[in-house]
């Protein structure tokens, strides 16, 4: 899993494995560890209990959830990206973009088997 943040956004790309697991357990996470027992977590989840995408901060852990509705349909068809904006105190949104990861044509030592090669454009920009 892949995590971009950048200007009030936050970017999730999966490959193709991940989702297998995401369909399995409703979870996925990663860990980012920063010595002196500091640990980031970030995790994807589907969820019954919210109605469209929400993303949480609490103690190091991020957690992005994803309704059981909205899941299903990116995860079962070829629907590359399930956007949400999330309004925010004092006029702000919180931009959520949970993709299925291409393959980069700009990294030629980057493992690109376990992406969705049959999702990418004809002639991709390098990602």
């Amino acid at each position: 899993m892949k995590l971009r943040c950048t200007e009030n956004s936050i970017r999730i790309r999966i490959r193709k494995s991940e989702l297998d697991q995401l369909t399995k357990t409703n979870r996925i996470a990663e860990e980012v560890h920063f010595g002196n027992q500091i640990v980031f977590t970030f995790v994807l989840r589907i969820t019954d209990t919210i109605n469209a995408v929400e993303a949480i901060y609490h103690a190091n852990q991020m957690v992005v959830s994803l309704s059981i509705e909205a899941a299903e349909r990116w995860m079962t068809t070829s629907q590359v990206s399930i956007e949400a904006h999330n309004a925010l105190e004092d006029e702000k949104s919180l931009h959520i973009l949970v993709e299925k990861d291409f393959p980069c044509t700009d990294r030629a030592e980057e493992d690109k088997s376990d992406t969705f090669w049959e999702l990418a454009p004809d002639s991709p920009d390098a990602c």
